[in-house]
């Protein structure tokens, strides 16, 4: 069983709110709990509670299968190597996610957040943003540089990656996210790029849809682990289930639908560098 020295890993819970401007109107909330794992804890955090396991089906799991790059290497080194692809260099110590595990036999996750961290700081340096669409079941990734100036990151790019039928790819996004603390916020706009807005003679952005979470940290807990089980078990299949139910409503809204624009099979687990900027206030 873990101990007190475990402190890092965490489980968060709260809400995610989806809201749609353009071009017809739908909005969403659902409660969501996620589970931050400290990925060298990781081999201690399900040790003796029942009913979890890590890398062994169970009702509740960890597999390494299920997250980005080839199970037969570890994560950890996965997720170095991407970011080491991307910028050359890769922070040398922590490395923390946020994610939905197997519960049930069911996972999947519309985006996995990995945190890297300086040996000894206290906030990441950089966020691996690792995507996951349905059902086409491609992956991809961005990169996202945190601020060193302040607990809030802010930045602006390209969208490279088709997620829903009902958000064309030529868009910009709009990121804001916090440092995982006791509170945790991810907020996501999609904006219609420059050219759109040119032609559509106004000078603010034209904003399609935001997604935000908003989440409280819960101390890691064999007890809080066993009662997740039990008394959330549709967690898991909870997820495509709400993608496929809200991607329903739009459709019978009228909402216009645009083709799936396929990726070259050699890019398919590829990430693309960001521009970013970090909060100053």
């Amino acid at each position: 069983m873990f101990g007190v020295a475990l402190m890092h890993s965490a489980i968060y819970q709260g809400k995610l709110r989806h809201r749609r401007f353009h071009p017809k109107r739908h909005e969403f909330t659902y409660n969501s709990t996620l589970f931050y794992i400290d990925l060298d804890e990781l081999p201690e955090l399900f040790s003796g509670v029942r009913g979890w396991s890590l890398n062994r089906k169970n009702i509740g799991s960890f597999l390494r299968s299920d997250y980005l790059g080839d199970p037969s290497i570890p994560l950890k080194d996965a997720v170095r190597s991407k970011v080491k692809a991307l910028v050359g260099s890769c922070p040398l110590g922590p490395i923390r996610m946020l994610t939905n595990l197997r519960m049930w036999g069911f996972c999947f996750n519309p985006v996995t957040l990995y945190y890297l961290f300086e040996a000894d700081a206290n906030c990441p340096s950089v966020i691996l943003a690792e995507v996951n669409n349905t059902p086409w079941n491609e992956r991809h990734c961005y990169l996202v540089q945190c601020s060193s100036q302040s607990g809030k990151t802010k930045t602006e790019f390209e969208k490279k990656f088709h997620v829903s039928p009902f958000n064309p790819l030529d868009m910009v996004y709009h990121w804001v996210s916090t440092n995982p603390d006791e509170n945790l916020l991810v907020h996501m706009e999609n904006h219609a790029p420059p050219i759109q807005k040119k032609l559509t003679g106004t000078t603010n952005p034209i904003c399609h849809m935001d997604a935000t979470l908003n989440l409280r940290r819960y101390a890691w807990s064999p007890i809080l682990l066993k009662r997740l089980l039990w008394l959330q078990p549709w967690a898991a299949i909870k997820v495509p289930l709400a993608i496929y139910w809200q991607a329903a409503r739009l459709f019978f809204k009228g909402a216009p639908v645009y083709s799936h624009q396929t990726i070259n099979p050699l890019h398919t687990d590829t990430s693309v560098e960001l521009k970013t900027t970090g909060e100053k206030s």
